[in-house]
């Protein structure tokens, strides 16, 4: 769960997927869509028959006779005016609120669900019911780490149960185009002297030129979802103010919660969309390093797509969707598919790449926790490795010939461990994990597809799963571009051919002609 609400965690550690719930939640909104030629009668199928299958392996879910009904409405159309979903409807408002305690008691049956499962569950149940992955993490560490699964999902089902607070934020403003017209008169602004001293007495600095401030009223389930729901309503001020000529909005970094007794940096965290190569490679900061020919702009496709998805890690919602999105799809989508809705197959063979990737960033992760022992031999032999691929090869040896490995001895110790028993479990199956990983991630994926065309096509910002959707997706995005980024650096290989040659190896894995573990995509 540390692991699942840090925003730090490397992608292959994330969460690649939104809550049980919030996937019917956005089955229903669906409809809608559907309705308003937004999302197409087909996506919204697919849509369907995937949450159906994946749903067979919450045991949380419901009852037996819950699962029945449910299932009946998941075969249906879902349209607006469809009996499927007004059941829909009343089945989401059925199941919600007991979602946790029913795996309270999952966890203490014989055979219980793996713990990674659990955990999966459970955070991403707390995120999308309103709570900030900042404010699960300091939740647990708060006397937690050390309670039952049962214990801890029972304290989980209660902080669920407890009402949304009314947090008081206070903003301070360095630059405020117009404010002596357009704010000072506002029932919400503050003076410079009331903002300073507000930032003093919540242990704040006050930087000097400080305006004044605006206070907000926000109703949020902790104070770090408060200061993400600000950070967003500063970044459409932001927004109006570049319609506005001369048009100027600066905050300070730091905000203050009144009734938190804290000041708290006013930032959204990073999404968690990284292209390591860029550094690896030492191409970061290549660009533009030769004569620049004004009449003829030479880019890459891939320096293209970095730039439209470059919004994927800080920028307003809309444009990441809509540029994480758009990205992929430049990059794997070709005027020789079928049509425009199949643009779709960007999800799929951008699934391919990232789940190629997955094992060697785990293996490659854990060759880096082995701590140094009396014998010294792994040790040595990964001293002696010349590059991660043959880091993460003597690892995946270990754990294929059974032996443990040595782990350092830290906070991370745990979190290693899960990963060396999902490296075990797919050097037990190859071809059937790597599977079921490639099919989570092109799940993830295609939502980002309908968010994308939910705001591009419907106008809208306020999709039911939108939020949720750029948490889950932009470090999966980013996954992508960093292996097409990668392959245009070191070997010039075109995105369509990298994407190919990870489908086929996603087929051919396990089978004598096929690649090793570590070598999916070269």
């Amino acid at each position: 769960m540390l692991d699942f609400s840090s925003t730090r965690t490397p992608w292959p550690r994330r969460l690649w997927d939104v809550s049980s719930f919030l996937a019917l939640e956005e089955l229903y909104e669906a409809g809608k869509w559907v309705d308003r030629r937004v999302l197409s009668q087909a996506a919204v199928d697919w849509q369907r028959h995937e949450v159906e299958r994946l749903f067979g392996a919450d045991p949380a879910l419901g009852s037996k006779a819950f699962r029945r009904v449910l299932q009946d409405c998941l075969r249906t159309t879902l349209t607006v005016a469809g009996d499927g979903r007004r059941k829909l409807r009343h089945l989401i408002d059925l199941g919600r609120p007991g979602y946790l305690r029913r795996w309270a008691a999952c966890v203490t049956e014989t055979v219980p669900a793996p713990p990674e499962k659990v955990a999966r569950a459970v955070t991403s149940h707390l995120l999308d019911s309103g709570h900030s992955m900042d404010g699960i993490s300091r939740w647990l560490r708060d006397g937690r780490l050390g309670l039952s699964a049962t214990d801890l999902i029972a304290e989980a089902a209660g902080l669920l149960a407890l009402p949304p607070t009314c947090w008081n934020v206070v903003v301070p403003f360095t630059t405020l185009h117009g404010w002596e017209e357009l704010a000072a008169g506002l029932p919400h602004w503050l003076g410079a002297r009331e903002a300073e001293q507000l930032m003093l007495s919540a242990g704040a600095k006050p930087a000097a030129g400080v305006i004044g401030a605006l206070a907000y009223e926000v109703e949020a389930r902790d104070p770090e979802r408060a200061l993400e729901i600000v950070s967003d309503v500063v970044e459409r001020l932001q927004a109006r103010a570049r319609f506005a000529a001369a048009g100027s909005v600066t905050p300070f970094d730091t905000a203050v919660v009144l009734n938190h007794g804290a000041a708290m940096p006013l930032r959204m965290p990073a999404r968690g969309a990284r292209v390591l190569s860029l550094a690896a490679e030492r191409q970061l900061y290549v660009v533009g390093a030769e004569p620049q020919d004004l009449s003829e702009r030479r880019r890459s496709a891939v320096d293209e797509a970095l730039e439209i998805a470059s919004a994927l890690n800080h920028g307003p919602l809309a444009p990441a969707i809509a540029g994480g999105w758009s990205a992929l799809e430049s990059l794997l989508t070709e005027a020789r598919d079928p049509d425009e809705r199949e643009r779709v197959v960007a999800a799929s063979r951008a699934a391919a790449l990232v789940a190629c990737s997955w094992p060697r960033a785990e293996l490659t992760a854990l060759s880096y926790r082995i701590r140094r022992t009396g014998s010294g031999d792994l040790t040595e032999r990964l001293d002696r490795c010349a590059s991660n691929r043959e880091r993460a090869a003597v690892i995946a040896g270990e754990l294929e010939q059974g032996r443990p490995l040595p782990l350092e001895r830290s906070w991370r110790r745990r979190n290693d461990i899960a990963a060396v028993v999902r490296m075990r479990a797919l050097l037990a199956d190859r071809a059937g994990v790597l599977d079921r990983v490639r099919r989570y991630v092109e799940i993830s994926l295609r939502r980002l597809y309908r968010s994308r065309n939910i705001v591009l096509h419907g106008g809208s910002t306020g999709g039911v799963a939108l939020q949720a959707t750029l948490r889950v997706t932009a470090p999966l995005v980013g996954a992508a571009l960093d292996r097409l980024t990668h392959a245009d650096l070191v070997a010039g290989v075109p995105p369509l051919l990298l994407a190919s040659r990870a489908e086929t190896a996603l087929r051919m894995v396990g089978d004598e002609m096929g690649p090793g573990i570590c070598d999916l995509i070269e």
